[in-house]
């Protein structure tokens, strides 16, 4: 389309112009209404999110509490924390370290930790192992000193197990206030993980003998290794639910199962009835792999329950998994039935937009202004229209940085939850060509015409950058092939956490 337009008379031109309008660039709404704006001025906070939400996360550990979220996750050599009134400030909010230790028999290999409050304090569980091992992991317990999920903490003890591997602990209390221990262990000479519970007499000691509650017997939960791991409690309409992970985590298919509690005796595995496929796995359509070790969290009100969970996905959408830090945090909306079963559906893709948990203050998003945008896989480019063209429909591509060059800064300003992005010397909007849906759409300049494929959501990334998707078919700003060498084509792509989807923007001043 672009080369077609930048040969066409002016009159001809206005013409193709009108017609683009009523093929896809009518706007949306006929008068775009920039974000309302709250008493002081500033745009209204944003409704929105979009998956992934923090990078780097695996075992995500999320939950609500006076006005704020917390989440902690795997960190390897420490239990860290972060905090933010909205689940999307998370993306960016920073990492505080509540717990680290030297002693040599759990120094190392960090993994899971849990925050529980019981009886007016915060008890910590987690995983934990010498240097340079993995079967050496244990079951610890820290315990604060006050009502602050950020400590002080003070080391309670290990968890007798009895297992010769134990990680993923995690706390199961009843109505009646009686606490388990449910965890994931080795047993002597076996490599099958199992899922083990057991009462505890108070927060940090085990009060009976371990009990095998599940066993990783069926075919989806044996891809890669028979597992059973990550177990974690959710309750409903007087119901208890188990979810738990199975399969390797570096396998595509790590995928969530469920145990229910059917009444009786908990330590009696007969007690329990396992669902027989998994409730939650991956999703090759969504570009979603490795789903697993997942908490619930409340929205602000009280009225919705999320999953938080780690996931992967790949470049071009081939089948991917990992047990590493390239993990990422991810969220979705839990349904019910009317019974009280929990439906999960399948895991939201990366292009798609989801609306805040239920009483989310949402966040305030980039200041309008004007900048450079300049791709992370090279810092020395930068967004410009082609050749300082001023014609409808001219290409958009990064160039070597200029910092003299008017073509290659971009007015931002707020319009509902996304923005619309012009170019400083053209005055006319980035825009997906023909406002494609589809991967691999161009990305060109167009007159403003109100319309959703010449909006932009523009969401902060760890480390600075930020993620720039198009509100139609949520599909990042990405530079194609991720070359590096200028001139480089920028199109539109599935969001894959790759550098050259990532935009520093730099103020113009």
């Amino acid at each position: 389309m672009r080369t077609l337009v930048s040969r066409l008379s002016r009159p001809v031109l206005v013409a193709v112009t009108a017609l683009l309008c009523l093929a896809g660039l009518a706007p949306t709404p006929a008068a775009p209404t920039p974000a309302a704006a709250d008493a002081s001025g500033r745009p209204a906070p944003r409704q929105t999110l979009r998956n992934p939400v923090r990078e780097g996360v695996a075992d995500p550990w999320l939950f609500h509490r006076d006005g704020s979220y917390f989440l902690s996750y795997t960190a390897t050599d420490r239990i860290v924390l972060v905090r933010a009134n909205s689940v999307a400030g998370l993306a960016t909010a920073p990492a505080v370290t509540v717990w680290r230790d030297s002693s040599p028999d759990r120094c190392c290999g960090v993994w899971a930790p849990e925050f529980h409050f019981l009886d007016h304090r915060w008890y910590v569980y987690y995983a934990a192992a010498p240097p340079d091992t993995v079967s050496g992991h244990r079951m610890y317990v820290l315990e604060s000193a006050g009502a602050s999920p950020f400590g002080p903490y003070r080391f309670k003890g290990q968890l007798a197990t009895n297992t010769d591997f134990a990680i993923d602990g995690t706390v199961l209390r009843l109505p009646n206030g009686r606490l388990y221990h449910v965890w994931s262990g080795v047993p002597t000479g076996s490599t099958t993980q199992n899922l083990y519970i057991a009462q505890l007499r108070d927060p940090w000691t085990i009060s009976g003998p371990p009990v095998l509650l599940s066993q990783p017997t069926l075919a989806w939960e044996r891809q890669g290794s028979p597992i059973e791991e990550g177990p974690v409690v959710l309750r409903r309409a007087g119901r208890t639910f188990l979810f738990f992970s199975a399969s390797h985590c570096a396998t595509p298919d790590y995928a969530l199962g469920v145990l229910e509690f059917t009444g009786g005796d908990v330590l009696d595995p007969a007690s329990w009835r396992k669902t027989p496929t998994p409730v939650f796995q991956r999703s090759d359509a969504n570009w979603v792999f490795g789903t697993g070790h997942n908490s619930f969290v409340s929205s602000p009100d009280g009225r919705e329950t999320w999953i938080a969970y780690h996931a992967m996905t790949s470049p071009t959408g081939a089948p991917n998994g990992s047990c590493g830090g390239d993990r990422s945090l991810r969220l979705d909306r839990v349904d019910f039935d009317a019974d009280g079963t929990p439906r999960l559906g399948p895991p939201s893709a990366s292009w798609q937009t989801l609306p805040l948990p239920s009483g989310d203050p949402g966040t305030r998003g980039v200041s309008p202004g004007q900048y450079r945008l300049a791709p992370l896989n090279n810092t020395g480019n930068a967004l410009a229209v082609d050749d300082c063209s001023t014609e409808p429909g001219a290409n958009v591509s990064v160039w070597a940085a200029d910092a003299a060059s008017p073509c290659q800064r971009w007015n931002l300003s707020r319009f509902g939850d996304g923005y619309r992005i012009t170019n400083a010397h053209t005055g006319q909007a980035l825009t997906v060509a023909d406002c494609s849906p589809d991967n691999h759409a161009d990305v060109v300049q167009q007159p403003d015409q109100g319309a959703d494929c010449q909006r932009w959501y523009v969401d902060a990334l760890l480390g600075g950058a930020h993620r720039i998707s198009s509100t139609t078919s949520g599909r990042a700003l990405d530079v194609a092939g991720c070359a590096a060498a200028p001139p480089a084509d920028v199109r539109v792509w599935n969001f894959w956490q790759g550098d050259c989807q990532k935009w520093q923007l730099t103020p113009v001043t």
